[in-house]
């Protein structure tokens, strides 16, 4: 990663809106836990359920934003299911292992000391991102642990997943600094829930840039969450695209289209697989193949007589892009079709 790409991570969590308002949030709730648990025994029992609750979901919506950042998606809005006990238990792994290493950094503190103890934290530290990046694509806590899975997502990431420890490192130590200095407690709590999205976000930044999602040889989500798939095509349309975007990403149009289009052919709803991809791709970051595959999906809805689709598809495609225009083969027929639903909007930017 260069420089600039660093710096672009680095100060995400702070400009993507989603995730800001989750840090605000969180690290209000997280404050506000730790005054109830210093108010005395009153308010012992109330800290203690919001710790309860609001613990596990840090790291739950933690692990989402890395599956997002993976997968180059946008982050998604902590709901009310994060604070569910029960909902997708497989993002609740991270905090789990943090509690196990806990109990064995004591045991080995205990009988071999502190400099054993300092070692064996950090090669924990050091594997842990891997770990979590294993959890997030495939939503496993037990190949999240695997030594396997964790060579190979560390071998795939390369020299990238080095920037990883560094720059967590480097910005922990900027926000103790600044947490020692003269803050209030309640902006200490926003910087170290800055912090700690910033290892899940950065994380993910790193799988993404090297295309890890794509192409790591690691099976498909043992649980499937309601955001995710919801039945086996969809799953399998999804690693399509995620293969597909592995491709894309990386400057080979040809070689991620090429995916889509044989999965098409053999989708036994290939109408709606066309649906399914271009709006998954509108989810990426990058809307330059989402508006590509639009011209693709245009003249397809087109040949299928399925007009009203045609006309929202080209609707959102000139939303993000007002220079964007079906295939030359099809822009006559595309005027004609506004024509016949009136729709001018879309027909003063066919003339043009």
């Amino acid at each position: 990663m260069k420089p600039a790409d660093l710096l672009r991570e680095v100060v995400f969590p702070l400009t993507d809106l989603t995730v800001l308002v989750s840090i605000v949030t969180f690290g209000s709730l997280l404050w506000l836990t730790s005054i109830l648990l210093q108010l005395g025994p009153l308010f012992l029992i109330l800290g203690l359920v919001f710790a309860f609750f609001i613990t596990p979901a840090v790291f739950r919506y933690a692990t989402y934003l890395l599956e997002a950042r993976a997968h180059g998606r946008k982050a998604i809005v902590a709901d009310v299911e994060v604070f569910s006990m029960f909902h997708n238990l497989w993002g609740i792994f991270p905090l789990l292992l943090l509690v196990a290493m806990t109990w064995i950094a004591i045991y080995v503190y205990t009988d071999l000391g502190p400099l054993a103890t300092q070692v064996l934290v950090f090669f924990f530290f050091l594997v842990y991102p891997a770990s979590m990046a294993v959890l997030a694509i495939t939503h496993s806590p037990v190949a999240s642990i695997s030594p396997l899975s964790l060579v190979r997502m560390i071998k795939a990431c390369g020299v990238d997943y080095v920037w990883i420890p560094i720059v967590l490192t480097a910005v922990f130590l900027c926000t103790r600094i600044l947490g020692e200095a003269v803050l209030p407690t309640y902006v200490t709590y926003l910087l170290g829930t800055y912090t700690f999205f910033l290892l899940f976000t950065f994380t993910g930044a790193v799988v993404n840039a090297r295309g890890v999602a794509a192409e790591v040889d690691i099976d498909l989500p043992v649980e499937k969450s309601e955001r995710a798939v919801a039945s086996d095509l969809d799953a399998g349309r999804q690693k399509i695209a995620d293969h597909a975007y592995g491709f894309i990403s990386r400057g080979n149009r040809a070689g991620g289209f090429k995916h889509i289009r044989q999965w098409i052919s053999s989708d036994p709803d290939p109408d709606a697989a066309v649906t399914w991809f271009f709006n998954e791709m509108m989810r990426w970051e990058n809307k330059d193949a989402a508006l590509f595959f639009g011209q693709e999906c245009f003249a397809h809805y087109l040949h299928n007589d399925q007009d009203t689709l045609a006309l929202k598809l080209a609707s959102q495609c000139m939303h993000v892009d007002p220079r964007w225009r079906p295939g030359p083969e099809d822009r006559q027929h595309a005027i004609e079709l506004a024509e016949r639903y009136g729709r001018e909007d879309l027909l003063a930017s066919l003339r043009r």
